[in-house]
């Protein structure tokens, strides 16, 4: 009964086994259909949810940030080391830029995801019809940006060798340019008070506002009978 009833599945899934085809353009446009979707996206980096005076708003996570060296971005350009004081380009002591304290939020409230169908004339001036995706914005929906950028910039150097080939490797944290903690003080800035205890940089940015976007992206398969292709 067992291995009869195995056969009868078995001639089942063969007789609804179908071979994929290629399909041309021209047979695309004889597909007729409408589909689409509303996406939205929230990003909240190194920031918590606190509610003051019956008003909701994002502020720095101090509890998941106390230890402010593993809350950064730190980029490295390649071949950019410091050897014997002076900028070298085959190896030495790697350089970093240091975003400090970095954090934000921002809420795409609305994108909006369409198939639709681009017209165009090609090289030779006759209309060509190609299926294309379409994202769109709504002036309406602004993007939310909430307390976004970073505390401090600074610059940050390995207390190891590296070159363009053998990365280093430090014995500790503090010996990466990117982990090394430093903060303003009485004795590095005596007359700068409101900075004591805050990380040492050059600058910092903080962005409040709303970004309204209205518009339409298309992206489509292209070939040599567009003139941008």
């Amino acid at each position: 009964m067992k291995n009869s009833l195995v056969a009868v599945l078995f001639s089942v899934i063969a007789s609804m086994t179908y071979a994929l085809e290629p399909m041309s353009d021209e047979a695309l446009k004889n597909v007729e259909g409408q589909a689409g979707a509303d996406l939205s996206l929230k990003l909240s980096l190194n920031q918590k949810l606190v509610t003051e005076n019956n008003v909701q708003r994002y502020v720095f996570d101090d509890a998941l940030c106390k230890d402010a060296e593993y809350c950064r971005l730190a980029l490295a350009v390649n071949n950019r080391y410091i050897k014997d004081g002076q900028a070298s380009s085959t190896d030495g002591f790697k350089l970093w830029l240091v975003f400090k304290g970095i954090q934000g939020t921002l809420n795409i409230q609305k994108i909006g995801l369409d198939g639709v169908d681009l017209s165009y004339k090609n090289d030779s001036g006759t209309d060509q019809l190609k299926a294309a995706m379409q994202l769109s914005f709504d002036p309406s929906k602004p993007i939310q940006i909430r307390n976004f950028g970073f505390d401090a910039l600074a610059f940050g150097q390995d207390k190891f060798t590296s070159n363009a080939t053998t990365e280093g490797v430090g014995t500790s944290p503090a010996d990466y340019g990117y982990l090394q903690v430093t903060r303003y003080d009485s004795s590095n800035a005596p007359r700068s008070a409101y900075d004591h205890g805050r990380e040492t940089g050059f600058m910092g940015l903080k962005m409040n506002g709303n970004l309204a976007v209205q518009g339409k992206v298309m992206m489509f398969g292209c070939d040599g009978s567009h003139q941008r292709c």
